[in-house]
């Protein structure tokens, strides 16, 4: 059977407002978007009679993830607004989109985060000024396609 597999050619980030409905604004320039969704830690439930001399584990809480984004430093008010958001310590709605299938269809994955870092730079003579930015996700994801 034939892949189905895409690149992440025209996927894009965005940040919403807390308006109903939210109001996204597409983030420019963006070379690189990289969620990391959730992890959900091993908890230790091994006792002295455990079977087959083997550890015991069960799943712990979901721990949130991070969204690192990286891309061409331009000063437009999309990337500026990173700043605003991390001074203010804005929770705000956040969305990914990409094509997927083969252009087919679009995957959306949408939730809630905080700004948790910020570069910009480096600024050097012979090269383009990049920035990146971290996103703290707060709680769940909810991903869809269409």
């Amino acid at each position: 059977m034939q892949s189905k597999a895409n690149t992440g050619y025209k996927a894009t980030f965005s940040v919403g407002d807390n308006a109903s409905p939210t109001d996204y604004t597409q983030m420019a320039e963006l070379a690189s978007i990289k969620p990391s969704n959730f992890s959900i830690p091993a908890i230790d439930t091994t006792h002295l009679q455990s079977p087959n001399a083997t550890e015991e584990m069960i799943p712990g809480l979901i721990k949130p993830g991070t969204i690192a984004l990286s891309g061409n430093f331009t000063g437009d008010t999309s990337q500026l607004n990173i700043s605003q958001l991390a001074q203010t310590q804005s929770v705000f709605p956040w969305k990914i989109t990409s094509p997927i299938n083969k252009g087919t269809q679009v995957y959306t994955a949408i939730g809630f985060g905080f700004i948790a870092k910020y570069e910009t730079g480096p600024f050097e003579p012979n090269k383009k000024i990049d920035f990146a930015a971290d996103i703290q996700i707060t709680g769940n994801i909810t991903e869809t396609v269409v």
